[in-house]
């Protein structure tokens, strides 16, 4: 996804355009450390953190020392799911894209290694700091 793209959807105020004030963290800022396939739901969870810190942090955060956020986004109604492969590199490769249809395309690595699948919509799950260790 182009950063324009990922900051457009991110940035919007059902995403985490609040905490950051409408500039969310690059997607080259962000880790994708989680995948959960569930079909009962039809749906697709990411999890990713990044250690570029909200601008406007909820008041309940700044309780305790935190260097890390890590949030969820909930793909649902996931239709034309393929998986070929998953590793680190297919991790770091991300395209978040509106599809024909009012449809979401999601590509996590290419088409040749990855997981690819379409969605009807897509929501933040939720949100947290962490005080992660090593360097900020």
């Amino acid at each position: 996804m182009g950063a324009s793209s990922w900051r457009k959807i991110l940035g919007s105020p059902g995403f985490l355009g609040e905490i950051y004030e409408g500039i969310p963290p690059t997607v080259t800022q962000c880790d994708l450390f989680y995948v959960h396939i569930d079909e009962r739901d039809d749906s697709v969870t990411l999890g990713f953190d990044t250690r570029s810190l909200p601008s406007n942090p909820h008041p309940e955060w700044l309780e305790r020392p935190y260097n890390s956020l890590e949030f969820y986004l909930i793909f649902s109604d996931v239709t034309e799911f393929r998986a070929t492969g998953w590793g680190r590199i297919e991790a770091s490769e991300i395209d978040i894209t509106a599809a024909p249809g009012q449809k979401i395309a999601v590509v996590l690595g290419s088409k040749e290694s990855g997981i690819s699948f379409r969605a009807a919509s897509m929501s933040l799950a939720s949100t947290r700091v962490y005080l992660a260790a090593g360097e900020s």
